[in-house]
């Protein structure tokens, strides 16, 4: 999802901040009306939740991989103009400290999954939950619906404006950007994502709505007025509990993707999404899982003990997601439309000019989140050590992104009205 430099021209590039700008002008103001002492560090979180999961790599049909965003379920709580606040804020720092989406193309990113993402998935959830109790099944069930939305438009989004760019800017038969066409570009990015990532992203944002409605329900209630003017009331409706909730939802989500990947590998496991998963170090995945679970051992109880008291659950189980983000590592493939120079002369016998000029016009400095020292960065260490690095990479980047927010939070708070909350609420 996310599209580095040198696949989209500059003046492209450029032209995509003229929608981009002034949904952040608008945000800066809309999100005030929200901001209060308990949606100031919920917002923060939200952001570092949002980053972690575009960490998560998962295989996706054509032996590629894609990722989650978790814009949908931050508008759904807080907002769509809170949303686009915190995902373009973990986008922008991917791009310049993580390398992952270009410098250039940050207008370009933002718009997709910042803006287009939590706006459809927002909206989709409204005309699905309207006039159902705040509580109630229904609302996590519009919510992982309205998600899954929000992603598969937002991957039609990139499909687009890759697949434009040889029609717009090519010489001589070669394009000199994106060599994708529109006919490759749009299959190829949305059906990766329906039939893969955005059934990860509707997963995520159900669970997290359902979760949210039996642990945190004054995160959802308090804010009725503004985000849920139509729902009947605050009560519950029938209900499941949380934990079949989550195993079916689970159970059901790998059903389809086992299914999926076994028709896109013809029946074969070990070609599972069209990817060749012999070429998986399994005996390291374990050493990696291992190290994984200690570190998780030490770091959320930490986590738990040091968050402040009202979000110690809430963050400490986002922290989760970063502390096992590295099992994305696992998947073979690389993201569609970001192999390196050599992935695209092999795929078109020709590297187009711009790509090659642009690709290297910023270095990150973590890079592929990479901490930059032997021990974990090395390309012939093993995959713990990569692990290792991609996990503190990710932890470093979690803390920056919620970081960020919170204190953009805090200063538009003191610029904006006072206390949001419905008579009755506590702050």
């Amino acid at each position: 999802m996310h599209i580095p430099d040198g696949y989209l021209a500059p003046a492209v590039s450029l032209a995509l901040a003229i929608p981009t700008v002034p949904v952040w002008a608008v945000a800066t103001q809309e999100v005030k009306k929200v901001l209060n002492n308990r949606t100031v560090p919920l917002l923060a979180i939200f952001s570092a939740l949002s980053f972690t999961v575009m960490m998560f790599n998962v295989p996706v049909p054509g032996g590629t991989t894609a990722h989650a965003v978790g814009g949908t379920l931050i508008a759904v709580v807080l907002g769509p103009w809170a949303a686009a606040i915190a995902v373009s804020t973990a986008l922008i720092l991917q791009a310049l400290f993580f390398g992952d989406g270009g410098v250039l193309a940050i207008f370009a990113n933002c718009l997709n999954m910042g803006i287009i993402l939590p706006f459809v998935g927002y909206g989709m959830y409204r005309v699905l939950a309207a006039g159902s109790p705040l509580l109630s099944t229904r609302r996590a069930v519009a919510a992982g619906i309205g998600a899954y939305a929000g992603i598969t438009v937002a991957a039609l989004a990139v499909g687009i404006e890759l697949g434009i760019e040889p029609v717009l800017f090519s010489q001589n038969g070669h394009a000199l950007y994106s060599p994708y066409g529109l006919r490759e570009a749009i299959p190829a990015m949305v059906i990766a994502h329906a039939f893969g990532a955005s059934i990860v992203e509707g997963l995520v944002t159900g669970l997290g709505v359902a979760y949210l409605q039996r642990r945190h329900p004054e995160y959802l209630t308090s804010l009725s007025r503004i985000f849920a003017p139509d729902a009947t009331s605050n009560g519950v409706a029938a209900q499941r509990p949380l934990w079949q909730l989550v195993g079916a939802a689970i159970a059901g989500a790998v059903a389809v993707l086992a299914i999926v990947g076994l028709v896109e590998g013809g029946g074969d496991p070990g070609r599972l999404f069209g990817a060749d998963w012999s070429k998986v170090d399994w005996p390291s995945v374990a050493t990696m899982l291992l190290v994984t679970a200690v570190m998780g051992a030490v770091l959320l109880p930490a986590t738990y003990l040091l968050l402040p008291r009202g979000v110690k659950r809430i963050g400490t189980a986002f922290a989760a997601l970063a502390v096992f983000a590295p099992l994305g590592l696992i998947a073979p493939g690389f993201a569609y439309g970001e192999g390196n120079t050599e992935d695209v002369n092999a795929a078109f016998g020709y590297v187009p000019s711009g790509l090659r000029d642009l690709s290297g016009v910023f270095s990150a400095p973590l890079s592929g989140y990479n901490v930059p020292l032997p021990f974990f960065s090395d390309a012939s260490a093993p995959l713990w050590h990569a692990a290792i690095g991609y996990e503190i990479a990710g932890i470093v980047g979690m803390l920056a992104a919620g970081g960020v927010v919170y204190a953009i939070a805090r200063i538009l708070r003191r610029g904006g009205s006072t206390d949001p909350l419905p008579e009755g609420a506590q702050p």
